[in-house]
C-alpha cells in the first residue's frame, strides 16, 4: 500500500457503533462480541471505523515487517485527522519499546502506546489493556522513558538492531545496559548521554 493512500478515502455511516474495533494483521485478536470488530487489514478498519464509529481503535503492530510498520502509522493518522473517526481512542500495541516508532504514533497523534513482551496476544489481553489505560501509556510519557540517542540500524525486512547515537551510531545496544538503562528514566546517568560524541 503506498503512503497517503488513506488521504481521500469515504464510506457511508451505518448507525450500530462499536465500542472496541482492533486491526491485527496476526489474526491474535479473535473478538466475538457484537460489540466488537477484528480486521486483518488497514483497508477493512479504515471501512469498519467510518462505518461504526468505534469508542476505541487497537492497532497491533505484533508481528510486522518494516514496511507494514510504516503502512499502520499512516493508517493511525488518517484516522486521527478524518473528522469521521478522530473521536476514536486509538491505541498502538508494541512488543517492546521503540523511540522511532513511538515518534512517528505521536506524530500521528495516537493516543496510548502499550508494550506486551512476550505476552500472547489475543482479545482477552486486548480488553485487559484496554481496562487498565492510563497517563502511563500516553506516547508524552513513554517517550520521556527513552534516551533520545536511541537509533535503529535496519538489518532486512523484518529486523533493526538499536545503536547508540551518542557513540556515532558504532555500538550496538542490547540486554541488560538497553533494558535498564537506555529504555528507561535512568538514562541520563549513561556516561555515553553524559559525554556524547554527536550532539542531538
Amino acid at each position: 500500500m503506498k503512503k497517503g493512500e488513506f488521504k481521500s478515502f469515504a464510506v457511508e455511516d451505518s448507525s450500530r457503533n462499536l465500542l472496541s474495533l482492533a486491526c491485527d494483521l496476526s489474526g491474535g485478536i479473535d473478538y466475538s462480541s457484537p460489540d466488537e470488530a477484528w480486521v486483518a487489514s488497514p483497508i477493512q478498519c479504515l471501512y469498519k471505523a467510518f462505518e461504526h464509529k468505534p469508542k476505541i481503535i487497537v492497532i497491533s503492530f505484533i508481528r510486522t515487517s518494516i514496511q507494514e510498520r510504516e503502512t499502520l502509522v499512516e493508517l493511525s493518522a488518517a484516522l486521527k485527522r478524518n473528522s469521521h473517526t478522530n473521536q476514536s481512542i486509538v491505541l498502538a500495541l508494541l512488543v517492546t519499546k521503540h523511540r522511532k516508532l513511538a515518534k512517528d504514533l505521536k506524530r500521528a497523534k495516537v493516543d496510548y502506546v502499550r508494550c506486551i513482551g512476550d505476552a500472547k496476544l489475543d482479545s482477552n489481553l486486548v480488553r485487559e489493556i484496554i481496562h487498565d489505560l492510563g497517563p502511563a501509556d500516553s506516547l508524552d510519557r513513554v517517550l520521556e522513558t527513552l534516551c533520545p540517542f536511541l537509533n535503529y540500524s535496519k538489518i532486512d525486512s523484518q529486523r533493526e538492531m538499536m545503536v547508540c547515537g551518542a557513540y556515532l551510531d558504532r555500538m550496538v545496544l542490547g540486554g541488560r545496559r538497553l533494558h535498564e538503562l537506555c529504555e528507561t528514566e535512568d538514562h541520563p546517568y549513561c556516561e555515553y548521554y553524559q559525554h556524547p560524541r554527536r550532539k542531538l
